[in-house]
């Protein structure tokens, strides 16, 4: 009788460690394969400053839309930069790549300066670079959506960045040191509304999506 219950309280710690090492492996498989994007301001605060694009996950990337959103207190005005260079780990030189296609780990997107981001909007700033209005305590948030590895859906980033002005001079304060990643249920939403806004689809929600796709099959 003992001798069956040693037996079967050994299976039983047996089969706990094989679940905490399944559970282990699992944890760890999500984490390595969890998708990561950087937006950088590079080389200073001024308004001359690059804002990059980084693509750190371990799969590669394909970029749906990329809006700026700038608030000021006259309200919220938006653009979408299609306009930007590619870049990935083996250039050795900084020159124009091909806009389109995936961004392999480690590449990354030169989105512009923040100077050419606010020339997207003409009664901000004028193309010859005159502020029409003081941009001191705006707000300006870039936003990224992209497909993701296997995936099939839609995730992204963002990232806002406060002005101030002072004596004409321009400086861009991040609101945070960290990206936003938009990959749960709930912010991935909000990403689809991005992608929607730039594409303005026949089909505007999932359910459409895959039904129209059914349909098509």
């Amino acid at each position: 009788m003992s001798t069956d219950w040693i037996s079967a309280a050994s299976n039983l710690i047996m089969t706990a460690i094989w679940l905490i090492y399944l559970q282990f492996f699992y944890l760890s498989y999500r984490r390595s394969n969890r998708p990561f994007m950087i937006i950088h301001q590079a080389q200073g605060n001024g308004p001359e400053a690059p804002c990059l694009f980084v693509n750190m996950s371990k799969e590669p990337i394909h970029v749906q839309s990329i809006v700026a959103y700038i608030e000021t207190d006259k309200g919220v005005r938006s653009c979408f930069i299609t306009d930007y260079q590619r870049h990935s780990p083996e250039d050795s030189d900084v020159e124009p790549r091909l806009q389109e296609g995936p961004i392999q780990p480690g590449g990354y997107l030169v989105l512009g300066s923040f100077d050419d981001i606010f020339r997207c909007h003409p009664d901000i700033v004028t193309q010859d670079a005159r502020r029409s209005q003081s941009l001191d305590g705006s707000r300006v948030e870039l936003c990224v959506a992209v497909t993701h590895g296997p995936s099939q859906h839609l995730i992204g980033a963002r990232r806002a960045f406060r002005i101030h002005e002072a004596d004409d001079r321009i400086e861009l304060q991040a609101h945070s040191i960290y990206t936003e990643q938009l990959t749960s249920r709930r912010k991935r939403k909000a990403v689809r509304r991005w992608v929607q806004e730039r594409f303005k689809p026949e089909y505007d929600s999932e359910q459409q999506d895959r039904g129209s796709r059914q349909r098509l099959d």
